[in-house]
């Protein structure tokens, strides 16, 4: 089998006019230059060049295995520049666990920075929930990963927490259904727009998250049903714009990327806003592509503009439950 030093050595014979001239570029002796082109003949079983004198000409095999040493050379210079950009800090993967949320919203605002400032660099993405995103960064399968700072267990104090933005817990409900001046869902709201108010998009996270909301509901909307369990805020925001109930969301759930927003009516609800944080070992703070890549995603994070949100209804105003935000 032909190793790649042979290739160089033919291909630098191919570009020579004698194998003198050869043997002064690749710094051999004529004599082991020879004994080299021999070796590699016999292994191809076919002659590469037709010798006149000193002189050296290509034959149809030469020919042909001159084209692809080219491609091989080629590939072979770009490996060594890419594993000098890896060294460098100026090529890389960078794999990500972020909430899909983050994903459409921040993600956008940070690829096109991170394209000018480093563009050798890709990004994995993984779009999890917040304790699948925690199992890969344990697992060391992501470098860092995006998620709300109360879903991070105590347990997780070994990664370091850099915020990000925060947004608020809203009540999403169609655009139809204006709540502005409801005191009493039940006096206040015609029979059909107060069955919307009660059907309740949940999400079945299976955590303490998901109790508290179950809580929340009992507190504000007594009269609520389940209409729906689902596992992703995307889902949900679907069904709130459709108009078939309405839903507890951070604010960020309602973008459906930078610039568009869902078709829905938010609401603040008197409850703590969620945090958004990376969090990420502390080793990797002092690894050069990963904290080039965080400034650029907290540049990102600073331009999102949250949807617009209006305060409390009567009826939501007094309510102030505790709440984590997932």
């Amino acid at each position: 089998m032909m190793t790649l030093r042979q290739i160089e050595i033919f291909w630098a014979i191919a570009h020579s006019d004698s194998l003198t001239r050869a043997s002064k570029v690749l710094g051999l002796a004529q004599p082991s230059l020879s004994q080299q082109l021999a070796r590699l003949e016999e292994e191809a079983g076919v002659r590469l060049f037709a010798r006149t004198g000193n002189s050296l000409e290509l034959t149809d095999a030469g020919r042909f295995l001159l084209r692809k040493a080219e491609a091989v050379l080629a590939t072979m210079d770009e490996i060594g520049a890419g594993m000098t950009e890896f060294g460098q800090g100026r090529r890389g993967v960078i794999s990500v666990a972020m909430l899909n949320s983050v994903g459409r919203t921040v993600l956008p605002l940070a690829l096109p920075a991170l394209a000018a400032e480093m563009p050798g660099v890709e990004i994995d993405l993984h779009e999890v929930a917040p304790a699948e995103a925690l199992e890969l960064l344990y697992g060391r399968r992501v470098a860092l990963a995006v998620l709300a700072a109360n879903s991070v267990a105590a347990t997780s104090v070994s990664f370091t927490q850099i915020d990000l933005l925060a947004d608020a817990q809203v009540l999403a409900v169609p655009r139809d259904l204006d709540l502005s001046g409801v005191r009493d869902p039940e006096r206040d709201l015609p029979e059909a727009q107060r069955r919307v108010l009660n059907s309740c998009i949940r999400f079945n996270f299976g955590t303490q998250h998901s109790r508290r909301v179950e809580q929340w509901y009992r507190e504000v909307l007594p009269r609520h049903r389940v209409l729906c369990q689902t596992r992703t805020y995307e889902v949900a925001m679907a069904l709130v714009e459709a108009g078939a109930g309405v839903a507890l969301v951070p604010a960020l759930a309602a973008k459906l990327n930078p610039v568009l927003n869902h078709a829905v009516r938010l609401y603040r609800v008197g409850l703590p806003d969620r945090r958004l944080v990376a969090l990420l070992p502390p080793q990797n703070l002092r690894v050069d592509i990963y904290s080039r890549f965080l400034s650029i995603l907290q540049g990102a994070a600073a331009q999102v503009a949250l949807p617009a949100i209006s305060p409390p209804p009567p009826f939501l105003s007094s309510p102030a439950l505790p709440l984590a935000a997932e």
